[in-house]
């Protein structure tokens, strides 16, 4: 069991982790991998510069933790309601680029269709699993709750089971990073909590295990795994990124966003899970001050170490 010094930085890496994969794989989300190195050189875009901003993933991030912030403890239904509004406050300040299923989902909100039933039932996009590793920080005390705050809260936006899958997978990924469960040694819980919900989701999990298991290049086993704009293939990249190097923030970042696809998202997933595994010291410090709002992203944190602290101290 953690402690609270070490939960606290861990909490604190989560949110960091995650607002600088994506600022990092902000400027190159739509640009081919050919285009990158053009533009950057044969290793890519390494470095994240002053004032860099965010884009739509850590905005969604940030409308979740204010939910939880608000009404983490509070039943389902009521925290439900919240993320909704709090979904619905995020329309008038979405970030670069939102994904057209987020601003499909919180529109039908908006316009009053409840939010059991307001996602695109055949959306299967990554942007309900860039969101939900929140959860996973929050809720690492209670896995029933955030299993269930998961899937709700993906459902508002992403109808599809494999959205699904990789949103309870995200989540739970932070909760096994902040336990300090080895990245290798995640697979299997990670396996037995999606079971049965996305037969795709599982099996580009296992061939994201095999891949960073063998003698493949980096690049070369990202390209197998995708491109990132679907759920399953976003996690799978991510989980392969993080496998293969565990222990080195920078690195596995660097990597996830030098792709063909969507670099922020998964560099956001990637940081995050990374953020929650080595704490917020294991962030390189430049690039957390070349964030544009870290002041603000300071602030969230904060509150948010404060909610987790009061939620264990209930259970």
């Amino acid at each position: 069991m953690v402690n609270s010094h070490e939960l606290e930085s861990k909490v604190k890496g989560y949110l960091w982790g995650a607002a600088c994969g994506d600022a990092l794989g902000m400027p190159v989300e739509f640009s081919s991998l050919a285009e990158i190195k053009s533009r950057y050189g044969e290793k890519g875009l390494q470095e994240l510069n002053s004032n860099s901003p965010w884009t739509d993933d850590t905005q969604m991030i940030i409308a979740l933790v204010k939910a939880l912030n608000r009404g983490a403890e509070l039943d389902t239904q009521e925290l439900m309601d919240i993320i909704s509004q709090e979904f619905i406050d995020w329309l008038d300040d979405t970030g670069i680029a939102p994904g057209n299923t987020c601003i499909h989902g919180v529109s039908n909100l908006k316009n009053g269709i409840h939010w059991s039933e307001s996602g695109v039932a055949h959306s299967k996009g990554c942007g309900s699993l860039m969101r939900c590793g929140i959860i996973g920080a929050v809720y690492h005390n209670d896995i029933n709750k955030l299993i269930e705050i998961s899937s709700l809260s993906g459902s508002i936006t992403h109808g599809h089971p494999t959205a699904k899958a990789a949103s309870i997978a995200g989540s739970y990924a932070v909760k096994l990073a902040i336990d300090g469960v080895e990245p290798v040694d995640m697979f299997k819980p990670l396996l037995s909590v999606t079971e049965g919900i996305s037969s795709e989701f599982t099996e580009s999990l296992n061939n994201a295990f095999d891949l960073a298991s063998s003698k493949i290049c980096d690049e070369e086993g990202l390209k197998l795994l995708g491109k990132g704009w679907i759920a399953e293939e976003a996690f799978a990249m991510s989980y392969f990124c993080i496998l293969r190097y565990p222990n080195d923030f920078k690195k596995a970042v660097q990597i996830a966003v030098n792709i063909d696809g969507d670099s922020d998202s998964v560099g956001c997933v990637v940081g995050g899970i990374l953020g929650a595994r080595l704490g917020f010291e294991k962030i390189p410090s430049e690039w957390k001050d070349n964030l544009l709002e870290k002041d603000k992203m300071e602030n969230l944190a904060k509150e948010v170490v404060v909610k987790v602290h009061y939620l264990d101290n209930l259970a």
